[in-house]
Parts: structure tokens; sequence; C-alpha cells
């Protein structure tokens, strides 16, 4: 039975040689000028160009977990194709990832913490429709179908300030406030409660008159709309639905000529698990309406379960980097459908390793999952390691060093944790990590959720942890010398 076993798995391994799982050439290859250039497939070494004309949509969707190289997938994707088209890019930032880099290209970042979106702006459409668009973005966030009268009240409300401005004329625009005061002023406080939220003194993002011009901000290179500092993910999702919305009916606007078939906008939703979860979002109702409205949208995210499956099974191009996580695999691979030896793969990848599931247009006799070596980038992709044991998990030293500022360690104490990874050429034991971590005052539990963010798994973390109580009972306690000398 063992030598059978062994006899089988060699043929299926000699078989991956001789009919790699990779898609036809000509359907990965493209001219330099039809495609956004990402790699190499692992087997057979042959360029992949994604090229939208051959696919079922220009849609993408990016997975894996923090530090797998998402963010840096995002950058050179929309890096090479605005070199190749002259595209623009809105990026909807949910955690403030990219602001820094949009700056340092040159791009625009508007930090809406510090401007105002007027939701009832009609932005190309009638008010009818924007009413609706307002309705159902309520109903998702605020659970309005929770509270049908109050809907309808709230439904009036919005109809009553569209017909009054109109009559006034005087090129007024309705706003938020004005929707509170009509209902307000009919006593219906239930209802007006309900806004109250995104209008009151602090939270009114939402309230007055819009601040930026989103019909200039679609042609104008790379922009940067940071939500991370709204107060709220209520408020983060409401702005982040508004702002499609808005998009989705300026480039609908626009006609395209039928010869024209290149991306001219990517608008990246990076960890916006709220509006991609809900089926009665336009992040859905865009990705299964494939080309309609001319741009293609990126969604970005750690966790796979915060994306719809029926955008799985609509959009054009995955791209899974590593996921640790079985349930989170286990998802994808139900949503998406590949081997166990994808599956195995996609647990041990490193930084920019990618499985790459593409939908032609072109007939296939199946949809193919393939792997590819390392995202080919613009830059030199720089990592830490942390390694001990069968441990060696690779993180983008930037994402680390942002991930140990949110973890709330100071200035100082981020210099000197990352000379400890320069006198190891950017690797560090785990154990090592840990007493840092101990000395500098964290404790045991808010080290663990750390370390599992870094996609390190529970049998590391017992043999990680060991080893640092192992040392500390023996008198050897790990050697950590914090050299504050040159500490800013």
């Amino acid at each position: 039975m063992k030598l059978s076993y062994m006899l089988s798995k060699e043929v299926a391994r000699k078989m991956i040689l001789v009919h790699p799982p990779e898609p036809r050439k000509d359907l990965l290859l493209s001219a330099p000028s039809d495609g956004v250039y990402i790699g190499k497939t692992r087997f057979l070494r042959t360029p992949v160009f994604w090229d939208p004309s051959k696919l079922i949509n220009p849609h993408i969707a990016i997975l894996g977990i923090t530090g797998a190289g998402k963010s840096y997938t995002v950058k050179t994707f929309l890096t090479r194709a605005s070199l190749i088209w002259n595209t623009n890019a809105i990026i909807l930032d949910w955690v403030g990832e990219y602001d820094r880099w949009v700056k340092q290209a040159g791009g625009k970042v508007i930090n809406l913490g510090e401007e105002r979106l007027n939701i009832l702006d009609l932005v190309g459409t009638n008010s009818r429709s924007r009413i609706k668009q307002i309705v159902s973005s309520l109903d998702i966030l605020c659970d309005l179908k929770s509270y049908p009268n109050e809907r309808d009240h709230i439904e009036e409300a919005l109809e009553a300030v569209y017909d009054r401005k109109v009559k006034e004329g005087k090129g007024n625009k309705p706003t938020l406030l004005d929707v509170v005061e009509v209902l307000e002023d009919k006593g219906d406080k239930k209802a007006a409660r309900l806004l109250k939220r995104f209008t009151s003194e602090g939270t009114d993002f939402f309230a007055g008159t819009s601040t930026f011009d989103l019909k200039t901000l679609t042609r104008s290179g790379l922009v940067c709309i940071d939500l991370h500092n709204l107060p709220t993910e209520e408020m983060r999702s409401l702005a982040g639905l508004t702002i499609l919305q808005y998009i989705k009916e300026i480039m609908r606007s626009e006609s395209l000529k039928e010869e024209d078939k290149r991306v001219r906008l990517f608008v990246v939703l990076d960890e916006a698990w709220k509006i991609a979860q809900d089926e009665r979002s336009d992040v859905i109702t865009i990705v299964r309406e494939g080309r309609k409205y001319n741009f293609s949208l990126i969604v970005a995210t750690q966790n796979p379960t915060d994306i719809h499956k029926t955008i799985f099974s609509n959009i054009g191009t995955i791209f899974v980097l590593r996921l640790v996580l079985k349930e989170f695999r286990d998802y994808v691979r139900a949503s998406v459908g590949y081997s166990n030896f994808i599956d195995s793969e996609i647990s041990r990848f490193g930084v920019g390793d990618a499985a790459v599931n593409m939908i032609f247009s072109a007939r296939q006799s199946r949809v193919m999952t393939f792997l590819m070596d390392k995202i080919d980038g613009e830059e030199p992709l720089l990592l830490f390691r942390i390694h001990g044991g069968d441990m060696d998990v690779e993180i983008e030293r930037e994402q680390f060093v942002r991930m140990l500022y949110e973890f709330g360690l100071n200035e100082s104490q981020l210099s000197m944790l990352k000379r400890e990874f320069e006198k190891g050429d950017g690797m560090l034991d785990g154990e090592k990590l840990v007493a840092i971590l101990e000395k500098f005052g964290y404790s045991r539990p808010s080290i663990i959720s750390f370390l599992r963010q870094l996609g390190i798994d529970e049998k590391n973390l017992i043999k990680v942890f060991s080893l640092v109580k192992m040392r500390k009972a023996t008198k050897g306690v790990v050697n950590v010398v914090l050299d504050d000398s040159n500490a800013g």
C-alpha cells in the first residue's frame, strides 16, 4: 500500500510537469500596450498580462493576510496601468494605507475627515433615482427596513426637500440637514433621530455642501480618498457607498466609443467589508453588470468572508495571496473552485506569491486557477522575516512598521525593533520578538493577538512562547539589548 501510494504521488508530480495546470499561452500573452504585466506562471514561466479585452469583465479581487502583498500588488498594478494607458485611479482607503504612497507618486489625497460630502448631490442623475440610492444606503448601514414607517417618512422628506429646492431655484442644493429639519417640523422625532447621527456637530461630514468635485477627481490621475479619519465604520461605509454611486453615475453618463476597450478609471475598495458583503450594495450591482459602467473595480481584503460570494462568482480576475486560516481558504475555494494542490500552496505562500483565477471571454474547457511566482513589482519588495522552528513568516517592511505603530509602539521603540531586524539582515527569531514586546510592557494576550495578525498559526505560537518560557526558567533569558542611544 505504501509503495503504491509513493508511486502514485510520483506520477502525479510528473503529470504536473507534463500537463501543468495553466491557461493557454494565447490567453495570458498580450502586446505591452494592450495589457498590464503581472508576472510569470510558476511552471512554464509564461508572462501573464492582465488584458481586459480578453476577460468577461475588468473587475478584480485581491485576497491575502496582512503583509502578504495586497497593497503592493495594487500599487504595482495601478502604476503600470497609468504608464500604459494613462488611466486614472481613485482609492477609497478605509485604513489609511495609501495616502503616503499616493503623495510620493505625485497624486492627490482627500482626507474626508477634514472635508464635506453632500449625499444629496445629484451628480448626473435625477432626484428620484438619487432618493432610491440614498434609501438603499441607509437600508444597509442603518437597518432602515426594520423601521418601515420611519423609512417611508425619510423618503417623503427627501422628496419634499428636492421639490422645495427646485421651486426656490437660485442654485440652492438640498442637504441632509434640510431633510432632518422637514422631519422635525412634522414632529417625526424618531425618523429625524435616525439621520441625526450624520448631522450632529462633529459627525456632520455628510450634512453640508460638498467641498470637493468628484467628477474632476475621476480625471485627476492618482487620487486617494482617505476615509480612516471618519469616526465610525458606519460613516466610512456611507462615504464609500455614496462615492461609488456617484462614480457609477459619472462614468455611465460619459459615452464610450465601441472601439475603445481600455479601462479609463480604476476604483479601489480596500477593506470595505461592510459594503462588499451586502447583496443590496452597489458593489454587487457593478460586478454583476460587468462592463456597463466603463471602469474597473478592485476589491482588496485580508478576510475573504467579508466579500459576498456573488462578487467571486461574477468577477473577472481574482488574485489569492497567502491565506493561513482554513476557514478563509475554504470560503474562497467554495466560491471559485480549485484543487487540493492549489489550496495547499496558498497556505504556504511567501510575500507576493499568488494563485490567479481569470475568467476569459474566449471559450475554455474549464476556468482554471493557476500559480504565479511573486508579483513582479515596480520596486524591490522590502521584507522582514520572523522565523523559528518550522515557522518562516515574511511581511512587507512598511506594512509591519505600520502594524507596530497601530499596536502602540512609539517612535523610539519602533527604531529599536527595526535595528534588531537590521542586525539579522531583516530576520528575527520569533521568541526574540516576543521578548522585546514583553520588555516594552505588552501583555501575553495582546502579543498573541498581534502575532496572529501576522499569520502565525497556533502551533508556532505555542512553540514561540514555550521557548521564551524555557529560556526564562533556565536563566538563559533571551539576550535582548535595547540600545536607545540612537533613538529619537
